[in-house]
């Protein structure tokens, strides 16, 4: 296989921006349409050929992206897997739900999206990463198709009493250990295991799905670290540039906090050269065109089984990856290659094809959107908007915000942050803020907080950023759950410990069908 056996779609002219002119509206199609939201892990935007990233091999996120609205401003609402999840689902910010960290038990009190469609008469299906720790393995689905990769029970906890500490787990060492190729990995073997139950769900829907709409989340672990691919995608890359990042200089000069996160990523440790930091890109961006084509076989396969005209197709990440920016690896930090993530969506006859959509929105919109989409209506708190005003030009998004929280690992204290319009907040704890501004500054080069220039929208977004926060409270309260939950975790060591792990449905036992 070669790159030119990748047939790039061309980028689609888009039919309007927020803010510009009114955008056409597309006709709407009767009854609740089925919705497939594919759902990647630790992928950046910016590596995308759709956001951008000329190097990429994304023909299928490109051919989704023509088809339907990209959202060029969409972010997650914590950086880490377990609370971008438990937040995405329950349509909370991280602290309403106290989702701190990779051991935060997900309650089973709290209403997800997922018990909305299925009172709406959805059925709810999951294939791949859930990440739901606890004893509730469902929050609302009705099956699911696959076990997890990751452990649901307490023993990624961390320990803020500790202060700043170096995580192998999840250091650059670890992150950068096997660059390909890889021949196999486990990795490999769940996305495959995730692809194939998924077409298996879509295949049973198609023939005996009974006139129900379905909800399938097809969550894949890629391009999740370690950064390894098969020789054939690797070699799609064997003869492109592909970018390094820019020097910014010492991340330090923004905040002292991010001594935190070199600290814990193990960036002390070492220097990577340029050649091994593209490497590192490459294996990536393998990852992501491996990801790629399982994303056009599902588009293949709705088409296929001619349910294409009757689905909504949602395609996101959980939270990026620095990849190098900054001199950072992984996740965790508020920066834009952390934090945003790719959010495109499309249905034909009901979404325009062809936006651009600057509008800033985040994963918890994702609740209100899905529930408008099946006509329920929410009785229960959410801190979400509906995108749907915005893909059908009802609203021009200039008075969205997005809010994000971190109060996991790496950081010692609770870390806030706010986007609105184009400015862009970040509050630490007992530390100085860090204020940028997007439109100029879009690397984050330069904090901005105090600038005299600045004092009015720096004093607006920071007030924001205040609001139904406390950080000294939350501090305590996030140190208070980790040692309770440490307690929890310790009975390892005395005997039989609590197994929440799901038994996944057996192929061809879909329930209820």
């Amino acid at each position: 296989m070669t790159r030119r056996d990748f047939v790039q779609l061309p980028a689609a002219a888009p039919l309007a921006t927020v803010g510009g002119a009114a955008q056409p509206r597309a006709p709407k199609t009767s009854g609740p349409p089925n919705i497939v939201f594919i759902l990647a892990d630790q992928l950046t935007p910016f590596m995308t050929r759709p956001y951008g990233q000329k190097v990429a091999i994304t023909p299928n996120l490109d051919r989704l992206a023509a088809g339907g609205a990209l959202f060029e401003n969409a972010y997650c609402n914590s950086p880490l897997c377990v609370p971008s999840r438990t937040s995405m689902f329950s349509g909370r910010l991280p602290a309403a739900v106290a989702a701190y960290d990779n051991a935060s038990e997900f309650p089973a009190h709290v209403p997800t999206f997922l018990h909305y469609l299925r009172r709406a008469g959805y059925r709810t299906a999951v294939a791949g990463k859930c990440h739901f720790i606890g004893p509730d393995q469902l929050h609302g689905f009705d099956e699911r198709l696959t076990p997890c990769i990751f452990p649901s029970d307490f023993s990624m906890l961390p320990d803020w009493r500790l202060g700043p500490v170096y995580n192998k787990g999840t250091s650059v060492q670890s992150l950068l250990r096997a660059l390909g190729p890889s021949k196999w990995n486990r990795q490999m073997g769940f996305d495959q295991m995730t692809f194939d139950r998924s077409i298996q769900c879509l295949r049973h829907h198609a023939i005996a799905g009974g006139g129900r709409p379905l909800f399938l989340n097809a969550a894949f672990t890629h391009p999740h670290d370690p950064f390894t691919t098969t020789q054939e995608f690797l070699d799609l890359y064997r003869d492109a540039d592909i970018p390094l990042p820019p020097d910014h200089g010492d991340i330090r000069k923004l905040s002292p906090t991010y001594e935190w996160f070199i600290i814990h990523h193990g960036l002390d440790k070492e220097k990577l050269s340029n050649e091994r930091i593209r490497e590192a890109r490459r294996n990536y961006l393998g990852m992501i065109s491996w990801l790629d084509r399982k994303v056009g076989l599902i588009l293949d396969e709705l088409e296929r089984l001619d349910m294409h005209r009757n689905t909504m197709v949602i395609f996101a990440s959980d939270h990026g990856e620095m990849l190098g920016e900054h001199g950072q690896w992984s996740k965790r930090l508020m920066l834009e290659w952390s934090i945003r993530i790719p959010m495109i969506v499309s249905r034909p006859g009901a979404i325009a094809a062809g936006q651009r959509i600057a509008a800033p929105v985040s994963l918890v919109d994702l609740f209100p959107t899905l529930a408008e989409v099946a006509g329920v209506k929410v009785e229960t708190p959410i801190d979400g908007q509906s995108l749907l005003p915005l893909l059908d030009g009802r609203q021009d998004g200039r008075t969205r915000e997005v809010v994000a929280e971190y109060l996991g690992e790496g950081p010692i204290e609770p870390v806030r942050m706010v986007r609105s319009g184009d400015h862009k907040y970040i509050t630490v704890n007992n530390h100085s803020p860090q204020l940028f501004d997007m439109r100029k500054d879009p690397g984050e080069t330069v904090n901005l907080a105090g600038a005299r220039d600045y004092a009015a929208p720096e004093a607006g977004i920071a007030k924001r950023a205040a609001r139904d926060w406390d950080g000294n409270a939350l501090k305590l309260a996030v140190m208070t759950s980790q040692q309770e939950r440490a307690v929890v975790r310790s009975i390892r060591q005395f005997g039989a410990a609590p197994k929440w792990e799901y038994d996944a449905v057996m192929p061809g036992t879909f329930k209820g069908y």
